[in-house]
């Protein structure tokens, strides 16, 4: 049978996190319904070994060549041709009912690409950290869903944009390659995210989020819509329990941009990972 969708699972050095997202795909793999190809790149650990054995109906791709961008085009060549593509990072909790339900909009519509909602998991998250999602859920970009973590493509979208081009906010570039009429918010489609335990390293994943965003900007241009402080500050005031999560949520992103000012091309190269979250996962012996 013809699966409903590629999967593309880009992972470096996942090997404690990935076999817990594999094991809830295995049975839509295994079935035929997903076809799921991880590209391990330049892994140091057994991230390969890992997922075979957690899908062994998956397709493990392995190359010596790091970056996400080059790990998704490796995997898009062995995609089924003529069906959505979903994009999923490796340290995601997700099902296979949320990406079938990612790729329903993209089936005889307009909608060339799609995302879900994404739900950080605070659960070992300090109180400050907590306080900052909880103010950052504010973000009106949210409203129409978040692109980080897992999209979706139809096939003639994901022809339009691969193979993408060596940049580190890779589902900004997408993001930005649609039209807004061509995006589709599903709302029923949720991927868990873990949160960062401490405020030092959210600080760091924040600092890689924006830099990557600027970078995309510099090309591509900033639009209208992207500035929301405002939006996210009108309405914590009414909402008293906000407030120290707003106070937060400035104070880190303030820290953050200070930082980017002070950055040099050599710091700018290195990749920020919050590698404390990848010691808990579900491993398959």
């Amino acid at each position: 049978m013809t699966p409903l969708a590629t999967v593309l699972i880009p992972a470096w050095n996942e090997g404690n996190v990935i076999a817990s997202l594999l094991t809830r795909l295995s049975r839509a793999a295994s079935e035929g319904h997903l076809r799921v190809i991880v590209i391990a790149n330049a892994c140091t650990d057994d991230t390969a070994e890992v997922a075979r054995k957690a899908n062994p109906s998956a397709l493990v791709l392995e190359t010596a060549e790091g970056g996400k961008a080059n790990a998704m085009n490796l995997g898009y060549k062995s995609a089924e041709p003529g069906i959505p593509v979903v994009c999923i990072d490796a340290d995601l909790v997700v099902t296979a009912d949320d990406i079938l339900a990612l790729i329903t909009p993209l089936i005889n519509s307009t909608s060339h690409a799609s995302c879900g909602q994404m739900v950080p998991d605070v659960g070992g998250s300090s109180w400050a950290v907590r306080a900052f999602y909880n103010a950052w859920a504010l973000n009106s970009y949210f409203a129409k869903g978040k692109f980080g973590g897992m999209f979706a493509l139809s096939a003639q979208g994901a022809a339009r944009i691969f193979p993408l081009p060596r940049v580190t906010a890779d589902d900004e570039w997408v993001r930005r390659a649609f039209a807004p009429t061509e995006r589709a918010y599903v709302s029923g489609s949720r991927f868990f995210a873990r949160a960062p335990k401490d405020l030092a390293t959210l600080i760091r994943l924040r600092r890689r989020s924006l830099r990557g965003a600027r970078a995309v900007r510099a090309v591509v241009g900033q639009t209208a819509s992207e500035n929301s402080v405002g939006t996210m500050l009108s309405q914590a005031l009414r909402r008293p329990d906000l407030w120290p999560g707003m106070v937060i949520y400035i104070a880190v992103m303030g820290i953050v941009r200070w930082q980017l000012q002070r950055e040099t091309p050599d710091t700018q190269l290195v990749w920020e990972r919050d590698t404390g979250n990848r010691t808990t996962g579900v491993r398959l012996k």
